[in-house]
């Protein structure tokens, strides 16, 4: 034992690490076979947010500079205006931005019981349409060139409730809203007699055209909250792919072994496209909160295969922690407001995740000589390095210079469990099935099948982008069901006592470098905070969004509707682009809104 406790550690490692993966989410057997601590209706949330003051503020900033970005996009529909007493009818079309500034002051604020308002403050934008119809107010004057308008001053108001729509998702109504716009000054060029006419009557057109456009805008905002905006919250809550949530696959990120030639992706024994199979469920479960400038929304939160759900159980808890026999130093969360964002996550979302991979049959884990990393331990013969048959020499007696294939699966579909004792740990049950088989050119023979059951206590804790902490095996037993080679049970519980050990070094050793979150490329993490909990996690977190990210990510999404255009980056909207999330909430700079010129405008947004 001593020799192989010395040598060429990285393949064992990799090989019990792979079975200690696949055991998680392997399958075979019974449909209905779950931990019975699992069992609990279908009725409660599996996840609860809480969006808090600070993270509004920074939602109200990154909306703030959203807008800023895609606004200069926007589409405006063709103007039809009929004027009073049958004195005429005034067309606008290819109507576009040709100027704009963003507005000086944003504010997003939320009250009791579901209301959220949002308020843009001194807003200065630019309009160039195209000018055609006729008026008869002195003279009768056909309209034709091009009319600039030019509106500062504007001012913001809407108010809108969020409740949960018929299919789960979020669904915000308007309830109320209010255009005021300070000044407007209308130009119109190249337009004949009815050019100099506007010279003429300059301020009672802009007064017409301002009350033209206060209704305009709230009109056409109400529209696209009601309508479109609704649309895309439930194309994106109801349920969504687990590789789109979260953009990348951790298990790519983590590598193990020693040298080059003995390191391996645990990834490579997955198939690729296992993530794409399964999906959230997003769907509320509840009707949304809110409280001053607090937000709370309660989510179905199930992931399954294909979105078709149908978990035989649902979660056992996602309360809010209160104070707690086992941790006297917890807060109450309700009265904790230094994060962003808290969230509580029931053990449900793994538990349904492993149990339809269970289910599915979908993973089926081979491991060969042909697999990267364990090629010289899958051998009978080690010729001087660690293989095999250095736990089981009987092997190398009955089938010498062969080469060996592992295949593992799971018994059961294996439970996650989320406790309070020992100030917090997540314990991990489960069980499978390794078949090994002896290759000698082309013939294969089963010569073992050994039963695996284990038990594991995990502490973790978030640092930066990468999950840490510790494991202890609490059970790992190997029992021998059948097979053609004469192994003891002290035998097995020899292997099962040096592979126990084994595997509780390679996992904390991945623990104390830290394996990756996975999380999409438009979120970092900044500070967070976890309390594991009876059966929930509670999780406080401060995050830190990628804007330009984001910015194209809403492009290709919520502001892809027919209202926006796919005009590239331009000058214009460089001089808008996003402005850095202030805590002390200064006040943005005023550029120079009378110096931008029509010409260029035209130019960019034509």
């Amino acid at each position: 034992m001593t020799r192989c406790c010395n040598q060429n550690f990285p393949s064992f490692l990799i090989l019990v690490a792979s079975a200690l993966f696949i055991t998680f989410i392997g399958s075979i057997d019974s449909e209905h076979n779950f931990h019975p601590l699992l069992a609990a209706p279908r009725t409660l949330p599996g996840v609860r947010v809480r969006i808090l003051p600070r993270g509004l503020a920074y939602l109200n900033h990154l909306a703030a500079n959203l807008l800023a970005d895609q606004l200069p996009r926007l589409i405006l529909p063709d103007v039809e205006h009929i004027l009073p007493s049958n004195q005429g009818i005034i067309y606008i079309s290819k109507v576009h931005l040709s100027r704009f500034r963003r507005a000086e002051h944003h504010q997003l604020n939320s009250t009791a019981p579901n209301k959220i308002s949002w308020t843009m403050q001194n807003m200065d934008i630019g309009l160039l349409g195209d000018l055609s119809g006729s008026v008869n107010i002195v003279v009768p004057l056909n309209l034709t060139g091009q009319v600039e308008i030019l509106a500062q001053g504007l001012t913001f108001h809407l108010e809108s409730s969020i409740e949960k729509g018929k299919n789960g998702s979020a669904k915000v109504t308007s309830l109320s809203c209010l255009a005021t716009i300070r000044d407007v000054t209308v130009t119109n060029h190249n337009g004949g007699l009815f050019g100099l006419a506007v010279s003429v009557f300059k301020q009672g057109v802009s007064d017409n055209v301002r009350h033209m456009l206060q209704t305009i805008i709230c009109k056409k905002v109400r529209k696209y909250i009601d309508e479109d905006a609704n649309e895309k919250l439930a194309e994106a809550q109801t349920s969504s792919k687990l590789a789109d949530a979260l953009e990348t696959n951790a298990l790519k990120m983590i590598s193990v072994g020693g040298d080059e030639k003995s390191r391996i992706d645990i990834s490579s024994i997955f198939d690729s496209s296992l993530a794409s199979k399964f999906f959230i469920d997003f769907r509320l479960k509840e009707h949304p909160i809110c409280q001053e400038n607090t937000v709370e929304l309660a989510s179905w939160g199930e992931i399954s295969f294909m979105g078709q759900g149908d978990t035989p159980f649902g979660p056992v808890d996602a309360s809010w922690p209160g104070r707690s026999p086992f941790k006297t130093n917890v807060v109450d969360s309700v009265t904790n407001k230094d994060s962003m964002i808290e969230l509580v996550v029931s053990d449900f979302l793994p538990n349904s995740l492993l149990y339809h991979a269970y289910v599915q049959r979908f993973i089926k884990v081979l491991l060969t000589p042909r697999t990267k990393g364990v090629s010289s331990f899958l051998r009978t013969t080690c010729e001087g390095s660690f293989c095999i048959s250095d736990l089981a020499p009987q092997l190398a007696e009955q089938y010498p210079n062969s080469t060996v294939e592992l295949a593992m699966s799971a018994t059961r579909a294996p439970a996650v469990l989320f406790s309070e004792k020992n100030g917090g740990t997540i314990s991990v049950s489960l069980g499978g099935l390794v078949v090994v088989f002896a290759v000698n050119g082309n013939q294969r023979r089963q010569v073992i099948v050994v039963d695996l059951d284990v038990v594991a206590d995990a502490r973790l804790s978030i640092q930066g982008h990468n999950v840490s902490g510790s494991v202890e095996l609490r059970k790992f037993d190997l029992k021998r069901r059948t097979g053609t080679v004469d192994i003891s049970d002290a035998e097995i519980d020899d292997i099962a006592l040096l592979v126990s050990q084994l595997s509780e070094n390679l996992l904390n050793g991945l623990l104390v470098n830290g394996m990756p979150i996975p999380l999409p490329h438009v979120l970092r993490i900044k500070d967070s905070h976890i309390n594991v909990l009876s059966r929930r996690m509670h999780i406080q977190v401060d995050v830190d969004v990628d804007e330009r990210r984001l910015s194209k990510l809403a492009s290709q999404t919520f502001f892809k509707t027919p209202q926006f255009s796919d005009v590239n980056l331009s000058p214009l909207r460089r001089m808008v682009r996003p402005v850095p999330f202030l805590e002390a909430r200064q006040q943005i700079s005023q550029f120079n809104f009378n110096n931008w010129s029509t010409d260029s405008g035209r130019r960019i947004f034509r």
